[in-house]
């Protein structure tokens, strides 16, 4: 029996040491080999891009389609399948005709507005200086100093705009890309749609591959994790992007009314930078000032005024009524989510940082709240 005993652990331990031993030699290939690996990782990913593209449409569009299927054709005599084709149909289509609105309308006038800010930086400079050496904002020998640091500024500019006007290699270069890029959100707008049609077929399928091939309750808890994570993208990536929409629609008009100078361009700053939480509003605020600052120092002023008084409507009016509990958050950890988002994966970690971290406070808090219950400790 103890010979037994005694063998069961030597086989458990060879077992331990060669999976250590397997592992450390793994990660000493992967560390010795990182370029190459680079390298097939990268054309993977290029080569699945249009599946990729088809998979965040298919997630983006969702949430409409279920809106159009169930609030829209809910109450109608029309078959399930019927319902379901009409609207992933009709949420690919008002996708398409929002695309259409932006590049065709906002992307023309956003291209103007930068055309002309270029175009009159050297004027818009010499405003400045004007500007602080008639009101006395600076003495004269730290004008004296600024003034070749402001010249040289310009000058490299202009001379990055000159270059990048034209460099035809750069152009040609950038245009395969784009065309490259059309055609995989072509191809991923057609998988995006086949998606939205066979949902519950994919699901289906997805659930029968897990219980086949892994236990039932790691099954399940994947199925649930997976479930509060798509719930919480849905709701935190929907809500923020009609919060978005409705704060760019209004910087729009409203800035228009005050005929502020780049109101497209700074609208859309406005907008794209206020879907990260927080820190957004600033992210946008704070270079369209800057460039204001070069054409009026007092219409800057106005500006900042008025996006301090959009903010706010937005952070406690707007916002709230929309995005509601979409992520469960306290603000905290709201913050601490979109620091290390911002560290490790720049703006777009910013961005997806809070619904991410939301996901793993929820599982944490389940896990500690299963283990409290099963000490019968009340923690008060």
């Amino acid at each position: 029996m103890k010979w037994s005993k005694l063998k069961e652990e030597t086989i458990e331990n060879i077992k331990a040491f060669s999976i250590s031993g397997i592992l450390v030699v793994a990660f000493y290939t992967l560390i010795n080999n990182v370029e190459p690996l680079y390298g097939v990782f990268h054309a993977i990913f290029v080569a699945l891009s249009p599946f990729i593209y088809g998979l965040a449409i298919a997630f983006l569009l969702n949430p409409l389609r279920k809106i159009i299927e169930y609030s829209w054709l809910g109450k109608t005599s029309l078959k399930q399948r019927t319902k379901k084709i009409i609207a992933s149909f009709g949420a690919l289509f008002i996708g398409m005709i929002m695309l259409f609105v932006f590049f065709s309308i906002l992307i023309p006038q956003m291209i103007s507005s930068i055309q002309t800010f270029l175009s009159s930086f050297e004027g818009y400079v010499d405003t400045v200086r004007n500007f602080f050496e008639s009101n006395n904002f600076l003495s004269e020998d730290l004008l004296k100093t600024l003034n070749p640091v402001i010249d040289k500024g310009a000058s490299m500019l202009g001379d990055w705009v000159s270059n990048l006007a034209s460099s035809l290699n750069a152009i040609l270069m950038y245009s395969v890309i784009f065309a490259k890029g059309v055609m995989n959100f072509l191809i991923g707008m057609i998988i995006a749609l086949y998606i939205l049609l066979d949902e519950p077929k994919l699901k289906r399928q997805t659930k029968k591959v897990l219980y086949a091939l892994l236990p039932e309750k790691t099954t399940e808890k994947i199925i649930k994790i997976s479930r509060l994570t798509i719930n919480t993208f849905n709701s935190f990536v929907a809500g923020k992007a009609v919060d978005s929409l409705i704060i760019g629609i209004l910087c729009y008009i409203i800035l228009s009314f005050m005929s502020m100078p780049y109101t497209p361009l700074i609208s859309v700053l406005v907008g794209v930078t206020n879907m990260i939480p927080v820190f957004g509003p600033f992210l946008g605020a704070v270079p369209s000032i800057l460039i204001l600052l070069l054409v009026d120092p007092f219409r800057a002023l106005e500006f900042a005024i008025f996006i301090l008084i959009l903010q706010q409507v937005d952070g406690n009016i707007i916002g709230p009524r929309i995005l509601g509990g979409a992520v469960g958050l306290p603000t905290l950890y709201v913050m601490f989510a979109i620091i290390i988002g911002g560290a490790l994966f720049g703006i777009f970690g910013m961005f997806i940082g809070v619904p991410v971290f939301s996901v793993i406070f929820v599982l944490v808090r389940d896990f500690i709240h299963q283990q409290l219950e099963k000490k019968k400790i009340t923690v008060v």
